[in-house]
Order: structure tokens, then C-alpha cells, then sequence
């Protein structure tokens, strides 16, 4: 029996970067991507990833409105 050869289209999978020595390699733990950041490395998540899981609160500034007031005394 022959061995079955790679499809040709598929192309043979490239190794990613090696880590820096002295390093290991950390992932995201959502998407699994290689982290190199020291923040992203230290919560475990990517910057996307962190930002999908928590989103930026409402800017305060759409929270303020305009109200009619009345004129202070004396001014």
C-alpha cells in the first residue's frame, strides 16, 4: 500500500515565531492567540478578547443634560 501524498492544495503548516528565550509561551485564554504583551501576559487575555469581555463604561459626558433653571437672587 502507498503512502497517501499531502493535498496540494493544502499547504504543509508553517511553525510559529519561536519565543524569546527565556520566555514561555503564553495564549489567550479566549481566542488561544500568542500573547506578547506584558499586560495581555499577565491578565491572560488579548486586547480584543479583554475588550470584548469588558466593555469601557459609558463616558460620562452623555450622561449630563441641560435643564432650565431659574436665575439665582441677588444677580
Amino acid at each position: 500500500m502507498e503512502s497517501p501524498e499531502p493535498f496540494p492544495e493544502f499547504p504543509e503548516p508553517q511553525p510559529g515565531p519561536a519565543p524569546a528565550p527565556g520566555r514561555r509561551a503564553v495564549r489567550c485564554g479566549l481566542c488561544g492567540r500568542p500573547l506578547t504583551g506584558a499586560e495581555s501576559r499577565r491578565a491572560g487575555l488579548g486586547p480584543a478578547c479583554d475588550a470584548k469581555l469588558h466593555p469601557a463604561g459609558p463616558d460620562i459626558r452623555t450622561r449630563r443634560h441641560e435643564v432650565d433653571q431659574d436665575p439665582l437672587p441677588g444677580t
